[in-house]
């Protein structure tokens, strides 16, 4: 209990802090003298990003999200599986998941790397659990029963003990890609999440399923790489939470 607890106080407080700060900030501001791995692959697909969806396809998706945030979870639960069989599974559609914590700190980053320690073919559906279950994971936290509801995370992502956990909550390579990930988000000036980039644009558009389903199909049926002119919002991201 006391070796799990610590590893949860460590990841959330010490190496994650400069992330939940970046978060909580929302200036968009780019960060100073970024390495080249994070400038250069902002906007498009890194060499260590989560993706699925067929390398042939013509259209790309990036998804900056928190397991925490309460639209995301919304977006994942509601919009997602339709997104999922009709766009990445026909082939049409890439989906690259990018981490962007937010408050609370603890619950965000523990869910996060428990997500990184696993099989890099269970990833999205570690991240896919939190989503649909973050109400009850709320829950149990507050009434402490953290430690349960992560251990079964754990174990779902392959971790069968503390040693294992704490392992992986302390392990710094996993660190430095959730870190990455919200400096690649500054690059994009993303300030609120689930934000989306098709191609590398900003899409503000509605982001339900059907909208998008319609929207990728007819960009992968005319044989568009960009976003159709006048596609693009003024207005606040539909359905996005800025937190």
């Amino acid at each position: 209990m006391k070796q799990f607890i610590l590893a949860l106080a460590l990841a959330a407080t010490t190496a994650l802090t400069p992330l939940v700060s970046f978060a909580q900030d929302k200036s968009g501001a780019p960060a100073v003298d970024l390495p080249a791995h994070v400038t250069d692959f902002a906007l498009t697909e890194a060499p260590d990003d989560h993706v699925i969806g067929s390398e042939d396809a013509a259209l790309t998706l990036i998804v900056w999200a928190s397991i925490t945030c309460s639209h995301c979870g919304n977006w994942f639960s509601n919009e997602w599986p339709a997104v999922k069989a009709d766009l990445v599974e026909t082939g049409k559609l890439r989906v690259v998941f990018r981490e962007f914590p937010t408050a609370p700190a603890q619950l965000a980053m523990t869910g996060f790397l428990l997500a990184e320690c696993a099989p890099s073919a269970d990833y999205m559906s570690i991240i896919e659990y939190q989503m649909e279950n973050q109400e009850q994971i709320f829950k149990d936290a507050s009434e402490g029963r953290g430690r349960e509801t992560y251990n079964k995370i754990a174990k779902l992502a392959g971790m069968e003990d503390d040693d294992a956990i704490t392992a992986c909550l302390r392990n710094p390579d996993m660190v430095a890609h959730i870190r990455d990930n919200s400096d690649r988000a500054s690059v994009a000036n993303v300030r609120g999440v689930p934000a989306f980039f098709i191609n590398g644009e900003a899409y503000e558009g509605a982001s339900d399923a059907e909208t998008l389903v319609d929207l990728i199909t007819e960009m992968d049926e005319k044989g568009l790489s960009a976003l159709p002119a006048g596609i693009k919002s003024t207005t606040d991201h539909t359905g996005h939470a800025h937190e």
